[in-house]
């Protein structure tokens, strides 16, 4: 009976010690997990920081009208994130102008196709998520002068664009091989607009963020004397 006993307390220690074991190699070795995860993402963040420029460049360009000269331009242009979102400027230009079909679709090229919905009849084989960037693209169209803001309007000249030679500003540059932070400067807004992009297997910039492109603009001198 002490035999058993002493048999049992022994094989109980061992069976404890070997189960501690393993708890504290696997706590050890989550940790060192979780920090070589946070050490990652703070290298990213740093290198991504490092990379944040200020610039003062114009990109411009005429108005693009037809959808199947549009995305063979875009196209061609893709591999700058700079040209990405001056192209979706042009989309959401002719959206807010009331080419709706038009703007949706040229939209549909250049956000990525995660932001999308299905469709059959589209050009592109995806129309816009009115839940998502859609409801963005609509706050444009209700108020057109969003838009125009970024590509040579302003307040002074009543939100007037160039058709012919859009221009667009930016201010400050941001980016890895894979994602970038570009900050484009409305004529109307007294702070810049970032817009997040990211780089897809084929090597175009995708645009991810637009909500802060939608905010309202100043109101013109007209506009302020309309009460």
């Amino acid at each position: 009976m002490g035999e058993k006993y002493m048999f049992k307390k022994l094989t109980d220690k061992v069976a404890s010690g070997a189960k501690n074991a393993v708890r504290n190699t696997a706590y050890r070795a989550e940790n060192k997990a979780v920090s070589t995860v946070k050490q990652t993402v703070k290298n990213q963040f740093n290198a991504f920081v490092a990379n944040v420029k200020k610039v003062n460049k114009k990109v411009n360009g005429p108005l693009i009208e037809d959808f199947n000269e549009f995305k063979t331009q875009w196209e061609a242009k893709a591999g700058d994130p700079e040209q990405s979102i001056f192209f979706f400027m042009i989309a959401a230009y002719q959206y807010a102008q009331g080419a709706k079909d038009n703007g949706e679709w040229m939209a549909t090229v250049i956000l990525p196709k995660t932001h999308l919905l299905p469709l059959d009849s589209s050009p592109t084989g995806f129309k816009i998520n009115f839940q998502g960037d859609g409801f963005f693209l609509e706050q444009m169209a209700a108020s057109p002068q969003i838009v125009n803001s970024y590509l040579g309007g302003t307040p002074d000249n009543n939100y007037t664009v160039d058709t012919k030679n859009l221009v667009m500003n930016i201010v400050s540059d941001g980016r890895t091989p894979t994602d970038a932070t570009i900050h484009i400067q409305s004529a109307g807004k007294d702070f810049s607009s970032p817009c997040n992009l990211r780089k897809n297997n084929n090597g175009q910039w995708k645009l991810f963020t637009i909500g802060s492109i939608a905010t309202g603009v100043q109101k013109t001198e007209a506009e302020k004397g309309d009460f």
